[in-house]
């Protein structure tokens, strides 16, 4: 039973940090498209008010997706609550990166705080990240 449930428990994790990921690069590109819109603007040499609308709607989307990032942040400790609760204790399909409460910063793999190294986003990255 306890590796059926450890089976299953690993399944949801995977989809929940695809779901993590989805919602992170949609974030991004969303945000991308806030700071082109202005951008847009000046270059086209038009007045502010030319696609207004949109910009405010691009960034009214930003907000919906951080309040849903949010929401699945919430989901997730809730799994780990979860999973204490059917026995499976502290498993390993936490949070792959731990960051110190008192900088913020990525701590390294069993780590300890005075050790923490700043958390950066690589100029490059996987294919799937990249615009094309």
């Amino acid at each position: 039973m306890r590796a059926q449930r450890q089976k299953i428990a690993t399944e949801v994790a995977q989809r929940l940090f695809a779901a993590e990921a989805a919602l992170d690069i949609a974030s991004a590109r969303i945000a991308e498209l806030n700071a082109a819109l202005p951008l847009a603007t000046i270059d086209a040499r038009v007045g502010a008010c030319v696609g207004q609308e949109a910009v405010t709607r691009s960034a009214a989307a930003l907000m919906l997706m951080a309040r849903a990032r949010g929401e699945i942040i919430a989901t997730h400790a809730g799994l780990k609550t979860a999973s204490v609760a059917i026995g499976l204790g502290e498993m390993a399909f936490g949070d792959l990166i731990k960051l110190d409460e008192n900088s913020g910063s990525a701590l390294p793999p069993g780590g300890m705080p005075g050790e923490a190294l700043p958390l950066a986003l690589p100029a490059t990255g996987p294919s799937h990240l990249r615009l094309a």
